[in-house]
This record gives structure tokens, sequence and C-alpha cells, in this order.
């Protein structure tokens, strides 16, 4: 079962919200950041410009959201040097997906942003 149609649109526009206000106009041709969402889950991507071809875009995974059907919660996860998903365990757990973008802005324990 995909998440609900009302959660989808909400985390949607949340991360729609936040790309654009990280993505300027004065930094477009070095950074940039997207987002997808699929059946259970959200991601937040990083896109820059390829060391050796900067007219290749590299994308790097920033943060990936779990929303939980039976709980109605979404979780927040963090990914290592091998693009495996780990959950950040200082983070609860969070009805609204915005709560915990703003734990990834403020990255307390240094994952995102380090």
């Amino acid at each position: 079962m995909p998440m609900p149609e009302d959660v989808r649109a909400d985390a949607a526009a949340a991360l729609a919200e936040f790309c654009r206000a990280h993505s300027s106009a004065s930094v477009a041709d070095q950074l940039r950041y997207e987002y997808e969402v699929q059946d259970h889950s959200a991601l937040l991507i990083e896109r820059r410009p390829s060391f050796m071809d900067a007219s290749t875009w590299k994308a790097m995974p920033v943060a990936k959201f779990r929303y939980s059907l039976a709980k109605k919660v979404w979780t927040l996860y963090w990914a290592d040097s091998n693009e495996r998903w780990h959950r950040v365990s200082s983070v609860k757990a969070a009805a609204n997906i915005r709560t915990l973008l703003d734990a990834v802005i403020a990255d307390p324990s240094g994952v995102f942003w380090g």
C-alpha cells in the first residue's frame, strides 16, 4: 500500500520548498538540490558538476526520509560513503517531514553537511 496522497503531496511540497531555498540562482552552475518521492520514502539529492567533466552533473544523496504507514511518521536516514542508509538515532520520528528537514539543516551529528 503506497503512502497516502496527502502525505505524499505534503512531503513533495516541503522538499520542493527546501530545494528552492537552497538552490539559488547565484550558484546554479555549481550546486543544486533535487528530490524524489517514492512509494514509502523521499530522497533529498545534491547535484554538482563532476570534477573531471563539468558538463556532467554528479548526484549525491543527502538524506532519506522513510514513511511508516502503521505509525504515520517519518524517520530520517543518512548515507555512508558506500551509499548504505543508516537511521539518525538522535532524531525522533515525526509526523511532519518538515521537522526532519529542520534536523537535516541543523545537522547536530554532522552526517549531512560534515
